[in-house]
């Protein structure tokens, strides 16, 4: 899609029209248009909007002079009106019923990959709507944020978002990646995936995206994969860090074979057998590793671990979320906090912390991290409802 603007907001009535000058003031950014046909006592050389001035002049509408809401009046009907503006803007706005926008849209939608963001809200700010585009466009990412700006609220129909699921489109398009027979792909996946069916998803980098309803897989997952087809797989270069590297046995030599044992404490995806692979390299010789015995993972230790028979006894415990997220920064929630959260709107960040567990009755209900568009602001990461 070309486009030569980002937002437009397009209004009906002045009620509307008050509540886009509202918007692109919170927005910061945008241009209004104010689609009425001019009443037979309107003059028919010049007409005023607010602080700005417009002639008629070869029945086109011409800004003389400006005012910063940048409302420009737009005398024809609103379905002659917006094909000329639907492929030039990133988001359109509409202020005005669902209804008269899908009739007005419906000849000019192509695809995903084209059409523009269309959000739709009535003229009192009271539900902000992601109509069309809600991932690929971004839509529903625009939805939530307009909500928290007006303090209104969202609706989002997505699949994969009212079941607090990421979806594959969003990880592509977050990456900006290609996928394979995109539209086959997306759909089916997303629908495994809403339907609670396990998707296998492997990350190779530290990318921040989110995860949600995906299996993740490790290296050792794709080797195996990889071992059931007879290929052979190069495992890509990553940076680690290796916080500790310590020799605990003495190095012994049986049957032509060194052997001893080493501690480390490694940052969070590094892979010991690689590790071992680098270290026989820099040694000029080859190496593989016997075993492996995890110590550690985050706050757990091995030594606070339950054996089987433990469990077979009945001696043992189960960690509830609230203890799993112990580091996590965390806030009570009121009621109207409940609401906003419940619903996966982009919150304000009062908090001094850019992720926050919020709990209702001393419950997890949802972790928040920083919305990279705005640092001020918090959006939904992990939810638990």
């Amino acid at each position: 899609m070309n486009t030569e603007n980002n937002i437009a907001i397009v209004c009906i009535t002045d009620n509307g029209k008050n509540l886009a000058v509202k918007i692109q003031k919170k927005l910061k950014e945008g241009k209004i248009y104010f689609v009425k046909k001019k009443n037979n006592e309107e003059s028919q050389e010049v007409c005023n909007i607010g602080n700005d001035t417009y002639t008629m002049k070869n029945d086109k509408l011409e800004l003389r002079q400006q005012n910063s809401k940048n409302i420009i009046r737009i005398e024809q009907k609103l379905k002659d009106f917006i094909p000329t503006i639907f492929n030039k803007y990133r988001y359109i706005v509409f202020i005005m019923a669902t209804g008269i926008v899908v009739r007005t849209i419906a000849p000019l939608i192509q695809s995903k990959f084209q059409d523009p963001a269309v959000i739709v809200t009535d003229e009192k700010g009271t539900n902000v709507i992601s109509l069309l585009s809600g991932h690929m466009g971004g839509a529903n990412e625009m939805a939530l944020y307009i909500s928290h700006l007006i303090e209104s609220n969202p609706v989002i129909t997505t699949a994969t978002d009212v079941n607090n699921k990421s979806s594959l489109d969003m990880i592509a398009k977050r990456l900006d990646g290609y996928i394979e027979n995109f539209r086959d792909n997306v759909l089916k996946v997303n629908s495994m995936i809403v339907n609670n069916k396990p998707v296998g998803l492997f990350i190779d980098g530290d990318y921040n995206i989110d995860t949600r309803g995906f299996t993740i897989l490790k290296y050792e997952d794709m080797l195996n994969l990889d071992k059931r087809n007879n290929e052979e797989i190069k495992l890509p270069k990553r940076k680690v860090t290796i916080k500790e590297l310590k020799l605990i046995s003495d190095i012994t030599y049986e049957k032509e074979k060194t052997k001893f044992k080493i501690k480390c404490h490694v940052s969070k995806g590094t892979y010991i057998r690689s590790l071992i692979e680098d270290i026989a390299t820099n040694l000029n010789t080859i190496g593989t590793m016997e075993n492996l015995k995890r110590t550690k993972q985050g706050n757990f230790q091995i030594t606070s671990a339950n054996t089987i028979q433990d469990i077979e006894n009945n001696k043992f415990k189960i960690y509830s979320i609230e203890e799993i997220l112990e580091k996590f920064y965390k806030i009570e929630m009121t009621d109207d906090l409940y609401f906003k959260i419940k619903n996966g709107s982009i919150i304000k960040n009062n908090y001094n912390h850019n992720i926050v567990a919020f709990t209702k009755n001393d419950k997890v209900i949802a972790i928040y991290k920083e919305y990279s568009k705005d640092k001020t602001l918090l959006k939904p990461w992990k939810m638990f409802l």
